[in-house]
């Protein structure tokens, strides 16, 4: 192989590696999300899971010397840097086979939930910890391992082309994988991309193409391609992954499920039978208004399976929702019909639309937290409620469906009920489908959670009654009923 064939592939090695460790890092934090949920604190974990492994990597690759090394099978023999890069690749693809496989993973968490695991944090530390920090690690020696080989280059010269490349790889493992990969072929084919990718180094790499070694290489990559293989996807009754969420529909007896990340987000049946949180919404804000007034204009923030109003042909339907992929699978899976053509999706996030709409509506129905885990801390924010509140016609009604602890018994829940209280100060709660249990001290009881306010001119007010100035005689009802 001539110089520039050999510094060819050099720098394709250093812009795959690149490309893997990033695209790594991003499906670490996308599959662990049905599990551990999205938070700024299980994200900084897997964050921190590939950023200080990197860093010791690249310290132990430039630490490395070729000659004779002890092993744990061989005693002790001689590694090259070609051998240490291979076997470095190797153990890594080893343990991304399973770190990065959406089945496994859903098999590794569920088994710590039932062993009483249940800690988030906890969770993702074990995820990582695992999973994440080794092949990290030994992927990270790649690049001080491979200026073993640019001997003769001027240091400064060499040292810029290679971290050009690799944050290349970085680039594109940020971007393609993403806005490519997981966009349009799901989150399991973005990680057999890695699988193929990390044995084609390994080929790259190797002297011998037929080897007991290379044997094992693509045996591993056979497994991670069968094991997010569609027919995988299929068996766990997943019908899409892509960068948002993962989703599967569950049909039984007429009844048709829809789970988006490990949440029962929407669920209607043969005879139009809805999740009682929505039948409750309907029945509240929707079926009362009265047949002489003109078409009302609802926005519903988190379309699910889009079976709010799905039988409502008279009213105007705005569903906004990050994942352009949910209107066809609502269509196909749960009603199993078109939605109305007086229903318009806009998949989009929802403080974006909020930001660009001027329009204001008469009802505006939040059904973005559909689970404890996922709900997504930026839509929890007094500012959101302001934009939110900003929308609502005179008189609008704003109807927020959360996931929360009914006896305030968890300090999100009280958290929460204040913030959405400094927007909306005479909101009234419900809780649907369970019982308040006053006496009971567990932070995990949870249940839909209903929250209503109309925007009333005075709605308000401040005032309060005091010993000192009390008007309650003036403002109580001047007729008995």
């Amino acid at each position: 192989m001539s110089l520039s064939k050999t510094t060819i592939a050099l720098f394709t090695l250093i812009i795959l590696e690149g490309y893997v460790v990033l695209s790594s890092e991003l499906l670490a934090i996308r599959l662990s999300l049905p599990f551990v949920g999205s938070g700024t604190d299980t994200v900084s974990i897997i964050i921190a899971a590939v950023l200080m492994p990197l860093a010791f990597g690249y310290q132990a690759g430039g630490r490395f010397k070729p000659g004779f090394h002890n092993t744990l099978l061989n005693g002790k023999i001689f590694i090259s840097v070609r051998e240490k890069l291979i076997t470095n690749i190797l153990i890594a693809l080893g343990f991304l086979l399973f770190g990065l496989s959406y089945s496994f993973l859903d098999a590794f968490f569920t088994t710590l939930l039932q062993m009483g695991l249940t800690h988030r944090v906890l969770l993702t530390t074990l995820y990582a910890a695992l999973f994440i920090v080794t092949p990290v690690y030994l992927l990270g020696q790649t690049i001080p391992l491979t200026c073993n080989f640019f001997t003769r280059e001027k240091l400064s010269k060499i040292t810029g082309r290679i971290l050009f490349f690799s944050t290349l790889g970085s680039f594109l493992g940020a971007v393609f994988s993403t806005l490519v990969l997981m966009s349009y072929f799901g989150i399991n084919i973005t990680a057999a991309v890695n699988f193929v990718i990390l044995g084609l180094l390994i080929t790259l790499l190797s002297k011998e193409k037929f080897s007991t070694r290379m044997a094992l290489t693509w045996v591993l990559v056979a497994a991670g391609l069968i094991g997010n293989s569609g027919q995988v996807m299929r068996d766990l009754r997943i019908v899409k992954t892509n960068q948002y969420n993962t989703i599967a529909v569950k049909e039984n007896n007429g009844q048709r499920n829809l789970l988006i990340n490990n949440n029962f987000s929407s669920m209607y049946t043969d005879k139009g039978e809805k999740h009682e949180y929505i039948e409750f919404i309907e029945r509240i804000a929707i079926t009362p208004i009265p047949a002489e007034d003109g078409p009302k204009d609802v926005l519903v923030l988190g379309a699910g399976g889009f079976t709010l109003g799905a039988d409502d042909a008279k009213n105007l339907y705005d569903f906004v929702d990050i994942d352009e992929d949910l209107k066809d699978i609502a269509e196909q899976y749960i009603l199993k019909k078109p939605v109305g053509e007086n229903k318009t999706f806009h998949p989009m996030p929802a403080r974006a639309f909020l930001t660009q709409t001027q329009k204001k509506y008469d009802v505006i129905v939040l059904d973005i937290y559909s689970g404890a885990l996922t709900l997504p801390e930026h839509l929890a924010t007094k500012e959101f409620f302001e934009s939110v509140k900003n929308r609502l016609k005179p008189d609008g009604k704003m109807i927020a469906n959360t996931v929360l602890a009914p006896n305030f018994n968890s300090a999100f829940s009280r958290h929460f009920d204040n913030t959405i209280r400094s927007v909306f100060p005479h909101v009234s709660r419900h809780a649907i489908h369970e019982q308040y249990r006053l006496w009971e001290d567990s932070e995990s009881l949870i249940a839909n959670v209903i929250y209503i306010y109309k925007n009333t001119p005075d709605a308000d007010t401040k005032t309060i009654y005091t010993d000192i100035k009390n008007q309650s005689y003036r403002d109580r009802p001047a007729k008995n009923y």
